[in-house]
């Protein structure tokens, strides 16, 4: 018991009798066990701290090695450098998908874009509105406001093949689907985009004569 109390810096407390000796020893016992408990859950708690943090910077990793990607695709494709433009854009398409974080989805449906837009200016049309149609398949359902304005930019980009294929019912279907599927978003970015298609749409039935079924 004496030993007890030194270790607890306990001197002299013999003097108030064994029992009550004992009591302090079990109350100091007890309070130390307590006081060790929240030490405990703080390793936890720093535990689980840590591990979130890893995550944070292997998602953050992911994300910038993305944005590196797309950069390269975008400068590759300034200095004409398509096909180094195309494999860029092509690898994003290969390592990412739309389980991950919006910021990479993002990236992704860019990319897609990027390389439509590439393959129409070539006069690859129908590579182009695959690419677009393969953007929709994997993204079009997304709710993410950034990736949302790049499927509806994509779908302007689609029409605007067809209708550099001379499908112009093809292309005002496209439109008029940009306006149906886009008419409740806020953003303004595909407010504007739709206002365009309006337009867009008015002007290739007037020049069509053979639209006049859809006016």
């Amino acid at each position: 018991m004496k030993t007890m109390l030194r270790l607890f810096g306990l001197r002299g407390t013999c003097a108030l009798g064994k029992n009550t000796a004992s009591r302090i020893v079990a109350a100091v016992v007890l309070s130390l066990v307590a006081g060790m408990t929240p030490v405990h859950a703080q390793k936890r708690t720093q535990h689980a701290s840590h591990q979130e943090h890893a995550s944070s910077r292997a998602v953050a990793a992911r994300i910038q090695a993305a944005q590196t990607l797309f950069d390269r695709g975008v400068d590759a494709a300034n200095k004409d450098k398509e096909k180094a433009a195309l494999a860029a854009y092509d690898q994003i398409a290969q390592q990412y998908s739309n389980n991950d974080p919006p910021a990479i989805r993002a990236l992704l449906a860019k990319a897609l874009l990027n390389k439509g837009t590439l393959l129409g200016e070539r006069g690859s049309f129908k590579e182009a509105i695959a690419t677009y149609q393969k953007l929709d398949q994997r993204l079009g359902q997304d709710k993410d406001p950034a990736v949302r304005e790049v499927i509806a930019s994509a779908l302007v980009s689609k029409a605007e093949a067809f209708y550099k294929q001379d499908d112009y019912k093809a292309a005002v279907a496209t439109y008029n689907q940009l306006g149906k599927r886009f008419a409740k978003d806020n953003s303004a970015f595909i407010k504007h985009l739709i206002a365009i298609t309006k337009w867009r749409t008015a002007e290739i039935l007037a020049d069509s004569t053979d639209l006049s079924s859809m006016r």
